[in-house]
Formats: C-alpha cells, structure tokens, sequence
C-alpha cells in the first residue's frame, strides 16, 4: 500500500515539475485577464473597492476551473511544436470549461460576497481563448516562422499533392524547406498553403524556380502525373543544374515508416521509358497451382521473377542457384507475406547429376532459366567459366526438364546474343539455338532483351556509388548507348509471354530507344545537384574486351513481326540448327573446357555461335541478308 502511495506522489511531482510551469502561465494570463474585466466596470453585483480576500479567490476559481479544462481536454499531454486545428480547439473548449466553473462558482456567493462580477468572466473569454491558445501555441508559431534548410520547390500532380506539402511543412526537414508550390493540373494560382504560395502550373517551371529562388524541386507522386511530362520537367530542371527529389504521397506513407520521404532521382526516373501496366492476371492463369522453378533465382531477373511468381499463387516455387547467401535472403523475403510452398535448392546448374536430382524430387511444371554469367569483360577473361554456366548448364537444365517432363520452359535471354560478339553474347546465342532446335514434348521459348537498369550487370550502380564519394565517373566511351529497361518491367513482360509464346520460338522485348550512356551519367550527376566536370569529374577508360560502342536486338539475318502483346515481339531467323548437331557442340565444347583449351575452346564457340553446326578452321565469310524490320504475318511462318 505505501510503496503504490509512494509512486502516486512520485508521478505527481514529477507532472507537476513538466507541466506545472506552463499552467502557472495559463492561470496567472487567465486572472490576469479577468480581473482587467472586472474592474473596468461591466457587470453588476460587485462593490467597487473588493476586500483583499476576493483576488485571492478569484485566483483560486481559476485555478481550479482551468485544472479542469486542462484535464478534460488533455493539454499538457499535447505536442504543440506540431499542433493542428484540433488542438486549437482544444483550447477554445479548455477555456469555455473553465469560464463555465468560475461563473458557477461566483454565482454561488451571496449578493456583496461576489469575487466578481457577474458578467465579467463571459466577457472575458474571448481575450483568454486567443491569449492561451498563443501560450500554447507559440512553439508551433516560432516553429514555423523560421524555416531553415535549402529552398525547395514542389511540384505537384493536382489538388490531392496538397496533403504531401501540409505534411512536409509540419515535419519539416532540416536540409529542405518548401518555399513554393507548382501544379501539373488545374492550379489555385494566387492562393496559399500554411504561407506557401501556389504559383501556377508546371508549363512555366523555369520562370518559377528563378522567382522563388528555389535551390531543389521535388515532384510529389501521383497517378494523374504524366511520365512523358514529367521527363521533360526532369530535363528542365537538370539544365538549371539544381538536385530532383522524387516524394510519395501521403496515402503510400505508410505502413512503411522512413525518416526522410525525399528521395533523390533515380536512373529509372531517367531512363525514359513510360510506366506501364503489365497485366498478369492471364499469366496468374496458367501458373497457379503449378509447381515452378527458377534457376538463377538470386539474381536480377530471377529475383524479380521470384517476387512476381509469388504473388500468382503457385503450389509450389523453388528457388535454384548456387549463390548461398542470395538465395537465403531472397527466400526470407519470400517467406514474410506469401503462404505458399517454397523450396532453396543450392545447387549449380553445371553440375548435371545434382541438377538431374533436383529437377526427379521437385518434379516442376514451369521453369524460368535465368541463371548466367553476364559481366562482358570479364567473360573475355574467363571464356572456360562462361561456357560451363552458360552454355553447358543451360544444356543441363534442358535435359533434365525434359527427362523430368515439364511442361515449358522460358530462358531468359541477351540483346548481346544478336551480336555473336563476345564470348559472353556467343554463349547466350547457342543457348538460343538449344532451345529453339528442341524437338521434344516440352514447350520451350527464349526471350531476348536488353540492359536492365540497376542490375548488377548495370552501369547505373556504378556510378551512384562513384557520385557519393566524389567521382570520378567512369565511362567507356562517349558515344557508347545502350537498351535499357527496368528490371520489373522486364520480368513482368517474361512472366506475360508464357500467354504469348509457341514452341521453339524466340521473343524479344519492346526496347524502346537506345540511351547514350554519357548522358545518363552526366544526368545523375545534375540530379545531386553537382555540375559534371566542375563538381564531379568524368573520365573516358575505353572500351574494354567484347564491348561495342552499341547494342543490336536483332542480327543482321534476322527480323521482327508482333505478337498479341505490342510489348513483345517474335524475332523470325531463317536459320535454326539441328538439336543432334547443337549436342555434338556441347559436347565438344564442355571436353575443351574440362581440358582448359581457352584459344580452341573460344574459336569452337563463335564459330558455331555463328550458325556452322561443325567447328571448321576457317569459316566462310558470306555477305549476310538483313532481313526486313517487321514481317508480314502470312509470309513470316
């Protein structure tokens, strides 16, 4: 009993040392007030020289009436450096309380015993609400009054972005202040936002950020914000050589906490490609309740296929690589929302027998092979390496997808395979080939596509974390471009071409236009607000082994025609190799690189990479047919 007394009072006085302050205030400007009233001679029932003892009643009404407010509405419990209107009415309905009591209690005393008199506390409510309320909310109001950070410009898609800049100006950010908003859509020209003015509409975005003199814009998401618009607004605004931040809007804040909702442009924001909606539902259709594995599953692509997998509702997913911690981390994410099956296999694709093992126990329906090794240069250096994973693994997988009886199988291919250049292209063209001369029940496919931006393959990376520590950024050459998408978009149009495809067919993926490497570099150095060569220096290595200055989706004996999906399109060659002639390669190719014959082991490989089933001393060079961009549809079978 006395240890539970002892904490009572303990609490007590340590409110009453927080609190007891600012309510002091609050009863002494409340008393103050009042008793200016009174005696200014409104009212009646009071004498005009009140003894001693009626002020100090008078102070222990208030007193007591405002504890009572304060305890009923809970403002000592209130945090006033973010306070809203509800907070403000608190106040109000605080001192209403307390005006109430003191009018009770002073009509309680007998005529000549009064306080005060009668009128006087009704006629001062007015002066005590707006009093306190600037007692309490004057931590808000010095808040306010002194932005700090730089000054940033928000850029928003219509009227539902003004919530976004409300938050961001009761949660201010110390580097960044909001200082103007601009509109997308219809703007409140001339109007203001807790004294932020709206400016007008982003059509005259440079004129704005010159007279607000802003030193950073920030677009505020939302679904009525254009893409095609919103890059040209990114390119304006990288020419004023100012940083972009990119803020989602309030309704997306949570549950996902964060300590900063600014984010800095991103080379997917960059890339240029429109943001589309991919749907899957058909996809959805022909996976659930099937059993699917994904080789390479900790990788770019087998990683986003895996997220995007999971989500379709399959019996069961298996997730197949030989990169341990990859692989664990990607299943744990996997485990957290998702209820279905799944299985880790680390395994190597290159190991046949363990493999074959693999595929006798999961028995799966689907498979996605997107295990590869890609990094160009370095495959130049380790030509015995890339035909073990690429080529021999993919003839491992195939064989034993067959041998397990599965119904289709999707590999995952390169825009580098179009050039037979490399190694690494030369390698991924003849597991083209595998899968398009197989002849068994299985229903096999390849898709081909370009660079993916933020890939472990990307340059994108590279030249974040080359930015962050004060350059230089490193480029190959001036001139070098590339194809380029996101890596959902390009795991969401593989996934939408199991709806698509036929047997034995090769599909590549609308990539759009090729972007200029230097560009994109000079851009995200813009996008932090630095200036390339001033800020960050940009420097030019060369082109390293296999590179070229750019990428090609189709060779020169091949076309294109469209599919029903206008986002990818059937690659149409005139030659395909024979299956047994293509195994006799294999063969050939997996004895040179057991035997670690690298010279015959590369000259093997282009050469049949070029189409020759043999391997020959000198293959005959022919003037190759460029064949037309689109094929008609009755000519193209």
């Amino acid at each position: 009993m006395r240890s539970a007394v002892g904490r009572r009072l303990s609490r007590l006085v340590r409110g009453s040392i927080r609190y007891g302050p600012l309510f002091v205030v609050e009863v002494l400007v409340f008393w103050l007030i009042l008793m200016a009233v009174n005696e200014s001679g409104y009212g009646s029932g009071t004498p005009s020289n009140p003894p001693p003892w009626f002020y100090l009643g008078s102070l222990v009404m208030v007193s007591l009436a405002m504890g009572a407010g304060e305890a009923r509405f809970h403002l000592y419990r209130r945090v006033w450096s973010v306070a809203s209107l509800n907070d403000a009415f608190a106040v109000g309905l605080a001192v209403v309380e307390a005006t109430l009591l003191v009018t009770i209690i002073n009509l309680l005393f007998p005529d000549g015993y009064r306080p005060l008199r009668v009128l006087a506390p009704v006629l001062a409510a007015p002066a005590v609400v707006i009093a306190i309320g600037l007692v309490r909310l004057l931590p808000r109001l010095v808040a306010s009054s002194r932005p700090t950070g730089n000054r940033l410009l928000v850029v928003i898609p219509d009227v539902s972005g003004y919530a976004t800049v409300k938050a961001l100006l009761q949660h201010p950010n110390p580097d960044w202040t909001p200082v103007a908003v601009v509109t997308t859509g219809l703007a409140d020209v001339g109007q203001t936002l807790m004294g932020v003015p709206v400016l007008g509409t982003a059509n005259n975005l440079r004129r704005y950020i010159r007279d607000s003199q802003a030193q950073g814009v920030a677009f505020v998401q939302g679904r009525s914000l254009d893409r095609a618009q919103s890059r040209q607004l990114y390119t304006e605004i990288l020419a004023e050589r100012l940083p972009v931040f990119i803020i989602p809007a309030t309704t997306e804040w949570f549950p996902r906490p964060s300590t900063s909702r600014l984010r800095q442009l991103s080379a997917d924001d960059l890339v240029g490609r429109d943001e589309r909606e991919i749907e899957l539902e058909m996809s959805a259709n022909e996976i659930r309740d099937k059993t699917v594995l994904v080789t390479g599953a900790a990788g770019s692509i087998g990683s986003e296929l895996c997220r995007l997998l999971a989500a379709t509702g399959p019996r069961r997913l298996i997730l197949l690589d030989n990169n341990e911690s990859g692989l664990f981390d990607l299943a744990e994410e996997l485990r957290v929302p998702a209820s279905l099956e799944l299985r880790e296999s680390l395994v190597s694709i290159a190991e046949h027998d363990q493999l074959l093992g693999i595929f006798a126990e999961e028995r799966p329906d689907i498979v996605f092979h997107a295990a590869a090794y890609k990094h160009v240069p370095m495959l130049e250096s380790h030509p015995i390496q890339a035909v073990m994973t690429n080529v021999v693994g993919t003839w491992n997988t195939l064989r034993c997808a067959h041998a397990a009886g599965v119904q289709k199988f999707i590999l995952i291919s390169t825009d580098k395979a179009a050039t037979r250049h490399s190694v690494m292209g030369c390698t991924k063209r003849l597991c083209e080939q595998l899968v398009l001369a197989y002849r068994g029940p299985m229903t096999c496919w390849a898709v081909r596509f370009g660079n993916v931006v933020g890939s472990r393959g990307s340059v994108v990376p590279l030249f974040e974390r080359q930015i962050e520590h004060g350059g230089p950024v490193t480029i190959t050459h001036r001139d070098v471009t590339r194809y380029m998408m996101t890596i959902r978009e390009a795991a969401s149009l593989v996934l939408s071409s199991v709806t698509i495809s036929k047997p034995s067919h090769l599909y590549m993926l609308d990539m759009g236009e090729p972007i200029r490497i230097f560009d994109l570099a000079n851009d995200l150095i813009r996008s932090r607000g630095m200036r390339p060569e001033i800020d960050i220096k940009v420097v030019f290595t060369g082109l390293r082994p296999g590179e070229r200055l750019t990428e090609d989706l189709l060779a020169p004996d091949e076309g294109w025609r469209p599919t029903a999906n206008a986002s990818i399109r059937e690659v149409v060659s005139p030659a395909v190799s024979k299956e047994e002639d293509l195994a006799w390669v294999v063969e050939r190719l997996e004895q040179l690189a057991r035997e670690g014959k690298s010279d015959e082991l590369v000259r093997v490989l282009k050469t049949a990479a070029q189409g020759h089933a043999e391997p020959i001393e000198e293959p005959e060079v022919t003037e190759p047919t460029r064949a037309p961009e689109a094929l008609p549809q009755d000519k193209a079978e």
